[in-house]
């Protein structure tokens, strides 16, 4: 099967999803409007009953109120008979896209002779295995595609796939089609220079670079909620950088003038050694939400099943430049107090700022015990500046050596090898 039906194929199963989504979509409205009503339908016979045994001075008013009752009855019959109708028509559709989905999958099978579980095993297997053989051909992947945008935080992870598709997109003569993305989530919640170093990796391979970044930053976001972002609601990621990015999906299509529908594919710098929740996504996967008509969307994880190990190994071959908060040992280039960081990471985060002299500790406590939650359910912001100020008189001031990240993870070897090749590249 070529690659070009491969993606019609996932078109198909994008349009049958969105059209199974609509008409779950129907179906919920149709039984919220019948719910509402047999709530107008008890009204009016309440009324009804209660006007039975109005007193005269009052009947003016009960029958006022009944008729009310009946008008509001009369509405929500109306909107009931009309959420079925829409629910009809969306299962109709959903049906016609499931059925056109099976004959092409049919149709692919007696073509090629396959019997792959693509053919037999529904939908979701069908776009499974799809997705995975386009996966395992990230080269040809790119040259179909129309846009390769790259989501890059700056980070360790961000830097390797960037580097990724890079090397692949140069392999299948299709680097102009590159774009990096950088999510900018305010000067108070970002360590200093990751945007310059976002767009530093960019420009290392002549690079488009585009920042996108939301009305309303991190901490205002938390101000605004009175709430902390946690592992199952990270506002952080979803509102501040993925909802933003995504706007671009729009202004990248318009661009590129297509008649037809336009393959963007989409590449972030996640691993699925990093959480369980991120070992249940795909290394690459139809972002039904963002796709539509006019553009299919592939989300990719290009680093996916990459340990952090192997990472920092392709930082060190590849002498890519990383930002000098890994050598801290600090472990992720997010916000400077990250919601998923140990307590000892945030500890370790204090410090560095009052190294770098960010007011950032105390902005983010008085926040804490402005809006009364704390930053983690285990502990509190406040706790973690005590922590580090126990630590810090101990000890004295954080300190750190250009290449600590390699050293700690690679040895010295590595290290002193990849400050050679760095200082070789610049």
């Amino acid at each position: 099967m070529d690659l070009t039906t491969r993606l019609h194929l996932l078109n198909l199963i994008r349009l049958s999803a969105s059209a199974e989504s609509s008409c779950r979509a129907a179906d919920r409205a149709a039984r919220r409007a019948s719910a509402r009503r047999k709530e107008a339908a008890a009204t009016r016979r309440r009324l009804r009953l209660q006007l039975r045994t109005t007193p005269s001075a009052e009947l003016d008013a009960a029958r006022q109120a009944l008729e009310d009752a009946e008008l509001a009855f009369s509405a929500r019959s109306a909107d009931t008979e009309a959420a079925g109708a829409r629910w009809g028509r969306a299962f109709t559709a959903s049906a016609r896209a499931d059925a056109r989905l099976g004959d092409e999958l049919a149709v692919t099978r007696e073509l090629t002779g396959s019997d792959q579980p693509r053919t037999k095993g529904g939908r979701a297997k069908a776009e499974a295995a799809l997705l995975a053989e386009l996966a395992a051909m990230p080269k040809k992947l790119l040259d179909a595609a129309h846009a390769i945008l790259v989501q890059s935080s700056a980070g360790k992870d961000s830097v390797v796939a960037l580097d990724r598709v890079v090397r692949w997109a140069k392999a299948a003569g299709c680097l102009s089609k590159v774009v990096v993305v950088h999510a900018d989530i305010g000067q108070e919640a970002e360590w200093p220079g990751v945007r310059d170093l976002a767009q530093q990796q960019a420009e290392r391979y002549g690079l488009r670079f585009m920042v996108v970044k939301a009305s309303v930053g991190f901490l205002g976001m938390v101000e605004k909620r009175g709430l902390w972002p946690d592992a199952q609601s990270r506002l952080c990621t979803s509102t501040l950088k993925r909802d933003e990015a995504a706007k671009l999906f729009t202004q990248i299509v318009d661009e590129l003038g297509l008649d037809d529908q336009a393959l963007i594919v989409n590449c972030l710098g996640i691993r699925a050694a990093e959480s369980p929740s991120r070992r249940k996504k795909h290394e690459l996967a139809i972002d039904h939400r963002a796709s539509n008509g006019r553009r299919l969307v592939l989300t990719w994880h290009p680093v996916f099943h990459l340990t952090e190990e192997e990472i920092w190994q392709e930082i060190a071959d590849q002498a890519l430049d990383y930002h000098p908060v890994y050598d801290t040992l600090i472990p992720r280039l997010s916000c400077i107090f990250c919601i998923l960081a140990s307590f000892d990471v945030l500890v370790r985060a204090v410090r560095l700022c009052w190294v770098l002299g960010l007011p950032t500790p105390k902005t983010y406590v008085d926040l804490e015990e402005r809006i009364g939650h704390r930053f983690k359910n285990q502990f509190s912001l406040a706790q973690v500046v005590e922590e580090a100020s126990r630590q810090e008189a101990e000890e004295g001031p954080l300190t750190w050596r250009r290449g600590d990240a390699i050293r700690h993870h690679l040895g010295e070897g590595a290290a002193t090898a990849y400050l050679q090749r760095l200082a070789l590249a610049a």
